[in-house]
């Protein structure tokens, strides 16, 4: 198969006195590659063009769409840029192919460029190496029959036919049984790079200038040095490095070593290899493979020492083998040494497998990848002094804040009693106007009854993160983090795991947008909670108190879920708000919320820097919130460092006030801490005239002299502490981060 060089023409529009047009060659992805899957639902597919001329305008944006026999996505932003004569890219795309990619170039609203790629995979890459029996060299053809399997040279992708492109031999080899049988237990494309070199010995693989004290039988990829011991040229693990480098980090999911024949009861007894020194060798392609790559690629051995009848195995050799599984440098292939008789050539007499063992061979591979590929996903694996556990689900569209706006029945604009001062600050422009109104009040039932008349809509992959620090014995309550923005880094951070390993709390993360700006039905949260609470020994998960998180658009979950279970969240924080408006939400009043700006950040301009700082004050004003907010001077959209200890803060100081220290939620809900609006502290507000950083005022209620019914609540002294250094000098001490109010 001839890989496709896909063209595009871009009509450059305005860019000079006369149209005309520019060719455009997309080089990536290719016709039938295989791209990696970085989760069960989803991979990331690099866009790579060049065009014939440079382009000197900004305002490109490049988009693509994924179409298959009944699938098609939307159109995708593709995140990257037209800069003079290159176009490059990144779209996130859904698991599966064949899919048909078109991509084009808009600017100002109007398709200027359309091209087409008509074969895309995202799914399961391996690289396959070693000798004859991971190559070409087996009685019978093979043929990929699912019609999803591409194989790679290191040049270019093509169906998985045998002889496989870029490995050694003319015949047939297990990849298409084994590839057919990933495609169907997966149900996406499989990609195959074989680098496989008949008759090679595993010191022929060795990295260059890699030395040992006896040659293989085959002495063409090494060389003798003087002192009498001999060494490896380097050719083929610096083949199969390139190889692996070219699909990029994490851009194949594990290597497959079939190689030991070569070494094990060489005819010339000085030629065979002890199986210390085997092992020691494959330790080292393995872990020098790693370090050049940059990352822990996986690799699987199998079990090959098999030549004929008769000599049919070395216990030296295999027990080399199983000794880098035991030392977890790699993981157990098949036992390739057991397919004899009429599985080899033939009819029994030689060491290549025959057509049916070719097959049992690939579906002896699968036997072993595929519960390891399971387990990728969903394994609870230790880190940072703790437990972390993940799940993916494939939720429909239905579920999101966006689809909610859309089709259920919510108030407008002019029904909310926020209504702020346009006399003072202006009319926003029709671009600039945004929904004020979020307080929806939508029920379960009018949800249900809207999706039984709209239809759920397509689904899309969300996937759960859950850790839990080691030794807790009951957990105290949950950080829920929307992953959307900097939720993914926050649930990361060594530091929020420290402080939830402190006070006995476990981290819960979603990332995927029926869940990652808000969603309904609140119980899908819960019911989430229950089931790594299963999963963990942690019954109390069901019943926990609840801090939330969001950024941007995740303030859709932050600040609208405690509206609806305000019973169940004992703080809740805004990050940088793409919509403030969504946080102006009567019934979570009682729910301590932190709600933080960036000054620069533009959405804090949207619809006008004044009205989305006046949000807080208002609820203040019209509700009694217990609410608080910052503004972080000469910042964007993103949180910095320093941004992180006030969170942290907010979230020590509420749990002390509003989660019984006694509390115990494997006896069922915990009943959270009412909090008096006059115990708490009062903070002036951030002048928006001024900017910069600000000395704003903090005092007792009863003491403050400003205006009371606006001014941001704070907790108590050692909060108002640490939100006031925050706002005159952008950070907050160690020494107020780390008092413990309990």
């Amino acid at each position: 198969m001839i890989q496709t060089l896909c063209r595009l023409t871009l009509i450059l529009i305005g860019l000079s006195t006369t149209s005309h047009a520019a060719q455009l060659t997309l080089t990536s992805p290719s016709d039938f590659q295989v791209v990696q899957r970085s989760s069960p639902g989803k991979g990331l597919l690099r866009i790579v063009g060049e065009l014939s001329e440079d382009v000197a305008a900004t305002d490109f944006s490049i988009e693509a769409r994924l179409t298959a026999d009944k699938q098609q996505t939307p159109w995708l932003r593709v995140g990257g840029s037209v800069s003079g004569k290159k176009l490059a890219g990144t779209v996130e795309a859904p698991a599966g192919g064949w899919w048909k990619l078109t991509v084009r170039v808009v600017r100002v609203g109007q398709e200027v460029a359309v091209g087409e790629v008509p074969h895309v995979g995202i799914g399961e890459v391996f690289v396959v190496a070693g000798q004859s029996n991971s190559a070409n060299y087996g009685e019978e053809k093979q043929s990929p029959t699912s019609g999803r399997a591409a194989a790679f040279d290191g040049a270019k992708w093509q169906i998985a036919e045998d002889p496989q492109p870029g490995a050694g031999g003319k015949g047939g080899s297990f990849l298409p049984p084994f590839a057919d049988a990933i495609v169907a237990k997966e149900n996406v494309p499989v990609g195959i790079v074989a680098c496989g070199i008949g008759a090679t010995s595993v010191r022929e693989w060795l990295p260059k200038g890699a030395s040992f004290p006896n040659p293989p039988t085959i002495e063409s990829r090494v060389q003798q040095l003087p002192d009498g011991r001999w060494m490896s040229r380097g050719e083929a693990y610096a083949m199969l490095v390139a190889r692996m480098k070219s699909l990029g980090v994490g851009g194949f999911r594990a290597v497959l070593w079939h190689q030991g024949e070569s070494d094990a009861n060489q005819k010339d007894s000085t030629r065979t290899l002890p199986g210390e020194q085997y092992r020691d060798y494959l330790a080292k392609i393995i872990r020098d493979s790693r370090r050049d790559l940059g990352w822990d690629a996986p690799w699987f051995v199998a079990q090959a020492s098999y030549h004929v009848p008769g000599d049919e195995g070395s216990d030296d050799i295999r027990a080399a083998q199983a000794a880098l599984w035991n030392d977890g440098l790699a993981l157990p292939g098949p036992d390739s040494d057991a397919l004899k008789g009429a599985l080899r050539e033939r009819g029994g007499a030689g060491g290549h497998f025959s057509g049916p063992g070719l097959r049992e061979h690939g579906a002896q591979w699968a036997a072993k990848v595929l519960p390891w590929l399971d387990d990728q996903w969903t394994s609870p694996r230790k880190i940072d002094s703790g437990t972390q556990w993940s799940e993916y689900l494939q939720l429909p569209e239905c579920h999101s804040l966006g689809w909610v706006r859309a089709n259920v029945q919510t108030k407008d604009t002019a029904s909310w009693n926020g209504v702020l001062d346009e006399a003072k600050w202006g009319t926003p422009s029709p671009e600039q106007a945004v929904a004020r109104n979020w307080d929806w009040n939508v029920s379960d039932e009018q949800w249900r009854e809207a999706v039984a008349q709209k239809s759920e809509g397509p689904r899309e992959e969300v996937r759960f993160d859950f850790w839990l620090p080691d030794d807790v014995a009951v957990v105290r309550g949950v950080v829920v983090i929307s992953g959307h923005g900097s939720g993914e880094h926050l649930f990361k951070r060594q530091d929020l795991r420290a402080l939830a390993a402190e006070h006995r709390l476990a981290l819960f993360k979603f990332v995927g947008n029926p869940m990652q700006r808000g969603f309904w039905p609140q119980t899908l949260l819960l019911d989430r909670l229950a089931a790594f609470g299963e999963k963990c020994g942690h019954s109390e998960l069901a019943y926990a108190p609840l801090f939330l998180y969001g950024h941007s658009n995740g303030t859709g979950f932050s600040a609208v879920f405690p509206s609806y279970l305000p019973q169940r969240v004992w703080g809740w924080v805004s990050m940088r708000p793409g919509t403030t408006f969504q946080a102006y939400q009567p019934a979570a009043a009682q729910v301590p919320g932190l709600v933080i700006f960036g000054e620069d950040d533009h959405f804090l301009a949207r619809p006008s820097r004044e009205e989305n700082l006046a949000v807080v004050p208002a609820m203040r004003k019209n509700h009694g919130a217990v609410w608080n907010f910052a503004v972080e001077p000469k910042t964007g959209h993103g949180p910095g460092e320093k941004t992180w200890p006030l969170v942290f803060s907010f979230l020590r100081h509420t749990l002390a006030a509003r989660v019984p220290a006694e509390a115990d939620a494997r006896r069922g809900a915990v009943k959270l801490k009412m909090l008096s609006v006059e115990q708490g502290y009062l903070g002036g507000n951030w002048d928006s005239t001024r900017g910069g950083y600000q000395t704003l005022p903090t005092a007792p209620y009863a003491e403050f002299e400003g205006d009371k019914s606006t001014a941001s609540w704070l907790i108590n002294a050692a909060y108002a502490a640490d939100w006031q250094a925050f706002q005159r000098d952008g950070h907050v001490t160690a020494k107020t981060t780390t008092r413990n109010s309990e």
